[in-house]
């Protein structure tokens, strides 16, 4: 897997996908009873650790573990957590999201930034509930369509590159039947797609085009990026991320 081209894309951009400060606060906002005395967050697909960061901010009591596949995606946060002076607060390990190392029931939020699609929104719901305390959270933000008739276009551009999308309502409905209670969620906006992701991807492709040119596996995911953008572009109101933040009763 490291042998992946799509690893060294996307280590040059400082986010693996869309997703601010202002929404990660937002979806922290929804959770009612955060921990005060301290608590445990895990971070799932932390990639580069944007929103590492912001948690450490937003629950400054709370220790943090990490988790990525990817060793130079860690190396970055570990770069963070020492320019931010978070060592003792975050820990980073390098995991497989579906096969965590960690005892049942041992955080107290889970936090899940635009990276379930990997393992798919309703295996991730039901596997990483086991590792959450009774009366935790968990958000998760994904992909999911706004519209139970999406244009052909949008709609033949996903059943290709990922089929499992769903509507919002069946999201929320595989959360409940997984024995959650959905405490709160929203959309993020399209402009955040943009400022933080697709504007700086477009501003990138030129150089990753000339930097993988003699590798036909980058050109391909370079190539379903820059067609990600156009879709993005003509069909941004049928589709986009929506943060969930889920309890699991007591």
């Amino acid at each position: 897997m490291e042998n992946n081209p799509i690893f060294k894309i996307f280590e040059s951009f400082p986010r693996q996908g869309p997703g601010d400060d202002e929404h990660t606060e937002k979806a922290f906002s929804l959770i009612a009873e955060p921990p005060k005395g301290g608590g445990e967050i895990l971070d799932v697909g932390c990639g580069k650790g944007v929103q590492t960061m912001a948690l450490a901010r937003l629950c400054p009591s709370c220790r943090i573990i990490a988790t990525d596949i990817h060793q130079p995606f860690l190396d970055a946060v570990d770069e963070k957590i020492a320019a931010g002076g978070y060592s003792g607060r975050i820990k980073t390990v390098r995991a497989s999201m579906d096969d965590l190392p960690f005892k049942e029931e041992s955080f107290d939020i889970i936090w899940a930034e635009g990276c379930s699609f990997i393992m798919g929104f309703e295996n991730a719901v039901r596997y990483w509930k086991k590792f959450l305390k009774p009366g935790g959270y968990m958000m998760i933000s994904d992909l999911f369509w706004f519209t139970e008739n999406p244009s052909a276009e949008a709609w033949e551009f996903f059943a290709e590159i990922d089929p499992t999308i769903m509507i919002e309502e069946k999201g929320f409905e595989i959360i409940r039947n997984a024995g959650f209670e959905l405490a709160g969620s929203f959309r993020l906006p399209p402009r955040v797609w943009v400022e933080s992701y697709y504007g700086i991807v477009k501003g990138e492709l030129g150089n990753l085009l000339e930097k993988f040119k003699d590798n036909e596996g980058a050109l391909m995911i370079i190539e379903g990026l820059e067609k990600q953008i156009e879709i993005f572009e003509k069909y941004h109101e049928e589709y986009g991320y929506t943060y969930t933040v889920m309890r699991k009763p007591l």
